[in-house]
């Protein structure tokens, strides 16, 4: 264990457990890193994410057809349509 992990503990708060027909996700409070942010974890997977109030920011700007392309994961991740903004920089001349 270094140094640092010995005098700064992991700080969490459990703020909720969301959940329904398609998911579940565990929303934390985590002020460990140099600033707060959300730990979002994947009740089903174990993944988690860490999300910094710029990112969450970003998130609540984000267009509906952004979070539809945000939902095409797994099986529908290669129906994912380029945004009109996006250039591919292999098809690029």
């Amino acid at each position: 264990m270094s140094e640092e992990a010995r005098i700064r503990p992991v700080t969490r708060r459990e703020l909720a457990t969301l959940a329904n027909e398609f998911a579940a996700v565990r929303v934390s409070l985590d002020t460990t890193g140099n600033g707060p942010r959300l730990l979002v974890e994947d009740l089903e997977t174990g993944d988690d994410i860490f999300l910094s109030p710029l990112e969450l920011a970003c998130l609540c700007l984000a267009t509906p057809e952004d979070r539809v392309q945000w939902m095409r994961v797994g099986a529908y991740r290669d129906e994912r349509q380029p945004l009109p903004d996006e250039v591919d920089p292999r098809t690029e001349s």
